[in-house]
């Protein structure tokens, strides 16, 4: 009898453009490639126009069941995999995964537990958990009784995700909180991983265009005009009079119109130019077409994954030393050039010290690639493959499990 397994990945998925959603659906492709793997069902978030669905293959199907801040996500998923009847559940989750308003994201993340109880075995990825968010650096700036109830709320939420069969941490810190409050807790510290590792030719970095990226959902955290400044500032040198920045990403779902009113302050602006979602297949040109990607951060609320394609393909990360991006760099031996958080003359000076020395930067890039190299996100599924495999096909009674 065949044991390769049914599995189900509760995510957001493409062409939806929520969080993590390429990161589910590089998971699914990984999933897939699997002998042990039969099926990938993924549960995925509704469209909000409509698109056609990725062709992965035959063995990935995708069931869009449910809405970003509806309170009604978590019955929906659940009758989702009721149907679906699969060996197991992998759900790929941040804090605000189902939404942006505290009631339909905390009702989406007790989902996993739930899923459990009705006898779906459940590990979940966590790419951040509440506890190791800085509250005072988010919309939730100066809101002290919001912080308080958010911070509460989440400790519950917590210990409801600790009740799936098992939990992932993409960041030492994390694993090292949870720990702490919840001891016999089954945490993993399981790296973000790579996407792309296959063998492909990264140019050097001197031989690229004279350009510099960045890419997000930009608006709270992650903003745009410390680096618009500095690029002004970098351009005052005629050595970077040449340079090109190039943005990719849209709004924050919580700053509609922010990037739109950036990019038109900048209409007359040559070297600025404002490409919106790059399509999945063009990540690899947008990176490795680049010298230096920059992250114009106030904090952090997790692994990033831009930081990880930014090292996969090539181009030098530019990133505040704080929060999780000294974690990365730590645990995952990712690194770059450092500068004072919301200061624009810093920010030049680390892409002009970066820009003007091409042996630093060709070593940070292939670093970085190495590095990555390590971490594939197949290395990942397997994990998940192996730790529910044992969760829903145990061993005969009498023999032992291993450990």
């Amino acid at each position: 009898m065949s044991t390769a397994l049914r599995l189900a990945l509760v995510s957001a998925f493409p062409p939806g453009r929520q969080s993590l959603n390429e990161y589910g659906l590089h998971l699914a492709r990984e999933l897939a490639q699997r002998d042990d793997v039969a099926e990938v069902i993924v549960i995925a978030d509704t469209l909000s126009e409509p698109a056609a669905e990725l062709d992965l293959g035959p063995k990935v199907r995708v069931s869009r069941v449910w809405d970003f801040n509806s309170l009604a996500a978590m019955p929906k998923i659940l009758r989702a995999l009721r149907r679906a009847a699969p060996d197991g559940a992998i759900w790929n989750l941040q804090t605000a995964t189902f939404g942006d308003r505290e009631m339909p994201a905390a009702l989406g993340l007790l989902a996993p537990a739930a899923a459990r109880l009705m006898g779906c075995p459940s590990g979940i990825i966590a790419h951040n958990i509440v506890a190791g968010i800085d509250l005072d650096s988010t919309q939730l700036k100066g809101q002290k009784l919001r912080q308080m109830l958010v911070r509460a709320g989440g400790a519950v939420i917590t210990r409801a995700m600790l009740a799936a069969d098992y939990m992932t941490v993409t960041l030492k810190s994390y694993r090292d909180i949870l720990a702490a409050a919840h001891p016999r807790a089954k945490v993993h510290l399981v790296p973000h991983g790579t996407f792309d590792t296959q063998a492909r030719a990264i140019a050097p970095v001197a031989q690229r265009p004279r350009r510099i990226v960045t890419m997000g959902k930009f608006g709270t955290y992650k903003r745009l005009e410390t680096l618009l400044a500095a690029f002004d500032i970098l351009r005052r040198d005629p050595r970077y009079a040449r340079y090109e920045l190039v943005i990719g990403g849209s709004d924050h779902p919580n700053t509609l119109g922010y990037v739109a009113g950036l990019a038109a302050a900048r209409a007359n602006d040559p070297d600025v130019r404002f490409q919106g979602n790059v399509a999945e297949d063009d990540i690899p040109a947008f990176f490795g077409d680049a010298r230096a990607s920059v992250f114009d951060y106030s904090a952090t609320t997790g692994s990033s994954g831009v930081l990880h394609q930014t090292a996969s393909y090539g181009a030098v990360p530019v990133f505040p030393h704080i929060g999780d991006f000294v974690d990365v760099s730590r645990d995952e031996g990712l690194n770059g050039v450092n500068y004072q958080p919301n200061d624009a003359e810093d920010m030049a000076r680390a892409l002009a010290a970066i820009l003007s020395d091409t042996a630093r930067a060709q070593a940070l890039a292939e670093g970085n690639r190495a590095a990555s190299l390590d971490i594939p996100l197949s290395a990942i599924a397997a994990f998940h493959v192996e730790r529910l495999t044992r969760v829903s096909m145990p061993p005969p009674r009498g023999r032992e499990a291993t450990a």
